[in-house]
């Protein structure tokens, strides 16, 4: 059984998380450039075992999308044609806020949070894709 992979879409930074082979736990991996994503994705796919990718779809509190959500859904056809896997998005409302909130309460600096933010949001939103499977 191959891994899932997670991804907080971002203009300027991508956050990338993987889930163990049995889709039970998802971590962060890495945050990379925007200009950069695609090939790290691929890359990423290719020495991990990726069979499927899910990515964060920003919403409005009421369930709206907006131009966040339109460059978020074109980035994630973009994904599914460079790595031909099949992409679904989950609902990433909060979690950002959340990640942060999770790394001031383990005491990460201010510095370290900034570099690290966009992995641990992948993870949030590719775990509660994986609870609700």
């Amino acid at each position: 059984m191959g891994r899932l992979m997670g991804i907080d879409y971002g203009t300027k930074r991508i956050g990338i998380a993987l889930s163990d082979p049995g889709h039970l736990i998802a971590s962060p991996l890495m945050v990379c450039a925007r200009d950069k994503a695609l090939a790290t994705i691929v890359e990423v796919v290719r020495e991990n075992d990726v069979e499927s990718i899910v990515i964060g779809m920003p919403t409005s509190l009421a369930g709206h999308g907006g131009i966040a959500a339109e460059n978020a859904g074109l980035f994630a056809s973009e994904v599914a044609g460079a790595t031909g896997l099949p992409v679904d998005v989950e609902d990433e409302r909060f979690t950002t806020v959340l990640a942060e909130r999770a790394m001031v309460e383990a005491g990460a600096r201010r510095r370290d949070r900034r570099k690290a933010i966009d992995g641990v949001a992948a993870a949030m939103i590719l775990q509660s894709y994986l609870d609700r499977q």
